[in-house]
């Protein structure tokens, strides 16, 4: 196209990121579908009847739980009180909220103290108040407080073991919500007569709101016998605490599900909005833009053997999609860690794929078009500061890195050092939001 300018793949990549995660910030999100005029509240499609004496009591846990908080206090100005329990660090000084700072991905004492003084708070509640959720990832580890008959180390023990062994985040909340007194609905149920709404930024495969932040204002149609099943098939059971086995075989015995009435939940954004918002940049690019998948799940190794083949059928085949392209996923992927290096998953993906790029080079498939990227959307990848990376054959060839160092990076967990080293990390910095990972490959 006359008068087009291309881009470079990394700037491409830069601006995927920007656009996909500024898409999904509280910011963005509540702009419009958040307003106070006259009686009534608008609320992301529900519509609440809120006279001059109705107040707030707002709960906002997760990641993205300070900038959803201060986007509500600028709405409801002296009308809301609340709490907020994140794991990220205070940067906005919300009025009239109490700001509590938790444990992540573990929870910690400060979880259970948070969860602790919000189940006194939601509790305390008037008869007229409205009781306002706002949940995102990260709100399980934020507010736990451990069931009856197991301790605070009896479950962390549990969800260490779930996380260094790879399993699915859905699997994972199943635990902590049948080892929780607040998970599953049960906060919620603190206050059956109030009017309650829940609005829920997704950080999980499919947006199934009992699964984010283990679903404490939503009815759980699990049971602790799905637990001690899950727990059991995966010969977890002898790895683990003798009492949390017992709660859960009690808990089994005496179950009843959690009703709730008068409650609205709204999941707000997911990664497929964050997914769209990325296309526009491609197709804005005049790019051949694809979305493939945004419910992406697998180990990394998978992933990389799966984006490697497509950059394969794309470059040199002109197969799916014909270059110049842009091809997304969004997901989660899972990495079952044995190294004590730095990284995460994204940039662990990252760096397996270029490990594929230099060996598919070494047969004579050379994909010299094609960079692979990969980002986490809260902006921290694993135990780095980095959101992600990206990487292509040119960087190898500029490096001249060797492919035994790649693998010696791969095989410690030291992503991150790689990266950093030589190029290609992408850094964010807490992006007060969370919608899982996007990935892809960019093919010029």
């Amino acid at each position: 196209m006359i008068g087009f300018e291309p881009i470079s793949p990394p700037e491409m990549i830069r601006r995927v990121v920007a656009a996909s995660v500024d898409s999904i910030r509280p910011s963005s999100l509540f702009k419009k579908k958040f307003s106070l005029t006259g009686d009534r509240l608008s609320a992301f499609g529900a519509n609440i009847f809120f006279p001059s004496a109705r107040n707030v009591r707002c709960i906002a846990i997760g990641k993205a739980a300070e900038a959803m908080a201060a986007e509500v206090a600028g709405q409801l100005d002296g009308r809301v009180t609340g709490i907020i329990a994140t794991p990220v660090e205070s940067h906005m000084s919300v009025p009239n909220f109490r700001f509590l700072k938790t444990g992540h991905p573990l929870p910690d004492q400060s979880s259970v103290s948070a969860g602790e003084e919000i189940y006194e708070f939601v509790r305390s509640s008037g008869s007229e108040d409205l009781l306002l959720f706002l949940i995102s990832g990260g709100g399980s580890a934020s507010i736990f407080v451990p069931s009856d008959g197991i301790t605070l180390e009896d479950a962390r023990s549990v969800f260490d073991l779930l996380l260094r062994n790879a399993v699915s985040i859905t699997n994972i909340n199943l635990l902590r919500r049948h080892l929780s007194k607040l998970g599953g609905g049960k906060l919620a149920a603190v206050s059956p007569g109030n009017q309650k709404l829940s609005l829920i930024i997704s950080d999980v495969v499919g947006d199934d709101p009992t699964s984010i932040a283990s679903g404490p204002t939503v009815s759980d149609y699990s049971t602790p016998y799905d637990a001690l099943e899950f727990l059991e098939k995966n010969r977890f059971t002898g790895k683990i605490p003798a009492s949390v086995v017992k709660t859960l075989e009690r808990s089994a015995k005496v179950y009843e599900r959690v009703e709730l009435k008068n409650n609205i939940v709204h999941v707000i954004a997911s990664n497929r909005d964050a997914l769209k918002a990325a296309e526009c940049v491609g197709n804005d690019r005049h790019l051949n833009t694809i979305v493939l998948n945004s419910r992406y799940t697998g180990e990394v190794a998978e992933a990389a053997e799966f984006l490697a083949s497509m950059a394969v059928e794309i470059q040199l085949n002109s197969s799916i999609v014909s270059p110049p392209a842009l091809v997304l996923f969004g997901g989660e992927t899972v990495l079952k860690v044995s190294g004590g290096g730095i990284g995460g998953r994204n940039q662990h993906l990252v760096l397996t794929v270029l490990r594929k790029f230099v060996e598919l080079a070494q047969k004579g498939k050379v994909l010299d078009r094609a960079t692979v990227f990969s980002i986490g959307t809260d902006g921290k990848d694993g135990n780095s500061d980095a959101a992600g990376a990206f990487a292509s054959l040119e960087m190898v060839s500029k490096i001249r890195v060797a492919e035994d160092e790649i693998l010696k990076y791969l095989s410690e967990y030291d992503s991150n050092s790689f990266f950093r080293k030589y190029g290609g990390l992408i850094e964010t910095g807490p992006t007060d939001t969370n919608v899982m990972d996007i990935f892809g490959l960019v093919i010029v």
